[in-house]
Order: structure tokens, then sequence, then C-alpha cells
């Protein structure tokens, strides 16, 4: 189910690397070029196993990554579980 914004906001208070922008939970990251890329590609290796696909970007030293559930039309419990995975990165 979609999470109200109280649900989200108390979610988000156990992620301090993440915001919530619009309808999208966020996060940014600044890492040299081969760091930012290193960080995409595992960031989509686990997005591949969760079945879940954030949006992605990167600009120069910069990578953003936006994220809610499409098919359920806000932000779920599956973004904060894939959110969760990707602060467990280590490069």
């Amino acid at each position: 189910y979609v999470l109200s914004n109280n649900e989200i906001k108390q979610e988000l208070n156990q992620y301090p690397l993440w915001e919530l922008k619009e309808e999208y939970i966020y996060r940014d990251s600044s890492l040299v070029l081969s760091k930012a890329i290193l960080f995409i590609n595992k960031v989509a290796a686990i997005a591949e196993e969760q079945k879940h696909h954030p949006v992605i970007t990167n600009s120069y030293s910069t990578v953003e990554i936006k994220m809610h559930t499409h098919d359920a039309g806000g932000i779920t419990k599956k973004d904060f579980a894939l959110a969760l995975a990707i602060n467990q990165i280590e490069l």
C-alpha cells in the first residue's frame, strides 16, 4: 500500500541520506566519475534483484536516485527496502 506523508516522514527519520522530494524519496551522492559508475552498477544489480527500479541520473560527480512504486502510485515499503540496500553499498 502507499504510505501516508506521516508514515513516509517516520521512515525517513531512519534514512538520513534520503529526503522526500515531490512524489519520490531522493538521495544524491558526490563521487568521482569512476566511483559513480561503480555505484550506479551496484544500485542496478540490487534493483534487478528486488525487481524495483529507481530513476538514476549521473552528472559530473553527482549521482541522483529517486524512487516511488510506480504500480502502487506512490511511496511504499518497497522503496525503503531498496533505499536500505543502497545505503549498504560499499565502494
